[in-house]
């Protein structure tokens, strides 16, 4: 039987909690999102114990953390894009090349080094696209409410992420960051009503006080006062905290307002099979719209493992690249 956590309980004993807020630089509690501390505390027990499994996280978005030997090697959830949007999305990979890698190199466990021998990645940018997605699907489930986690050990049937994080993430490394991520998020909640089911929307001409280029052009370009943030993170292939970091200048700057939440957008329940690559789709099909040319995230590797904002080192072609071939958007 999986060793269940539910919210109502106390999930660890007192000497296993897990630090206070002044010390992990978390905001206060009435700020944090319902549930968070179970999800953390939890898996800094897994890594005492170098546990080898799933921590299934059930709550308002599902989501999975895998461990291996008590380092995070993956993070998958709803609320945030995984690497599939971010690779296909982003205009990094086209729908074909992925297919092919996928098909070819996946079963086998190949995957990570079949990209870099087809030049579809680097060996720093699987390194970066890996630890990006990971931290930021952590980010993601911790901004959400949740209800209960469960450790799956690994066992027969267990299979291991076909992308995964090498050689992990220190889960004390991860905590710090989503720590800071969080506390992040909690001034733009309180300071702008930004959140991740805000529906932004363009600011009349007058009021703009600044332009911009770039990423964050390509972000406007997707403000119409419908997409939530995180609608606008799935459709550009860019991941939540980096886009709302930008969101969060943009309205700084006046260029966009930010009403209050209106409801919730579509999110996909913790799927029992992966999509025609093995991966899960998590909403990718939701938004069919792929504007090439985005940079895939806004991270790199710092000295301790864990992502600050930058970018993904791009791939280098012999030709421009045909915009309106159809590898360049993903089928609906």
């Amino acid at each position: 039987m999986p060793d269940e956590i539910k919210n109502t309980q106390t999930p660890v004993s007192s000497t296993d909690g897990p630090p206070h807020k002044e010390e992990t630089g978390m905001p206060p509690a009435e700020e944090m999102p319902a549930g968070v501390d179970i999800l953390l505390a939890e898996l800094r027990r897994q890594a005492r114990q170098e546990f080898s499994g799933t921590v299934v996280v059930l709550g308002e978005a599902s989501g999975k953390v895998v461990l291996r030997d008590g380092l995070l090697t993956t993070a998958t959830t709803s609320a945030a894009p995984g690497l599939e949007s971010l690779l296909l999305r982003s205009g990094r990979i086209s729908v074909e090349e992925w297919t092919a890698v996928f098909a070819a190199a996946a079963p086998s466990g190949r995957l990570p080094t079949a990209l870099v021998e087809r030049r579809l990645l680097g060996s720093a940018g699987v390194q970066v696209v890996t630890r990006m997605a990971t931290m930021d699907a952590l980010f993601a489930l911790a901004m959400t409410q949740i209800d209960r986690v469960a450790a799956e050990p690994a066992g027969a049937g267990f299979l291991p992420p076909v992308l995964p994080v090498e050689p992990g993430i220190e889960v004390e490394r991860a905590i710090r960051e989503t720590s800071r991520r969080l506390a992040n998020a909690s001034r733009w909640r309180a300071g702008l009503g930004l959140e991740p089911q805000t529906r932004p929307r363009l600011a009349s001409p007058s009021s703009r006080r600044a332009s911009a280029g770039g990423a964050q052009a390509d972000l406007l370009a997707r403000v119409d006062g419908r997409r939530t943030c995180r609608d606008i993170a799935f459709t550009v292939g860019r991941g939540l905290f980096p886009v709302l970091t930008d969101l969060a200048s943009l309205a700084g700057d006046g260029r966009i307002v930010l009403p209050p939440p209106q409801g919730r957008s579509p999110v996909v329940p913790r799927a029992e099979h992966g999509g025609a690559s093995g991966l899960p789709s998590y909403g990718d099909r939701l938004y069919p719209e792929n504007p090439s040319g985005t940079d895939v995230g806004d991270s790199r590797e710092t000295r301790q493992g864990v992502l600050v904002d930058g970018s993904l080192p791009r791939r280098r072609r012999s030709h421009p690249p045909d915009r309106k071939a159809p590898g360049n958007r993903l089928k609906s």
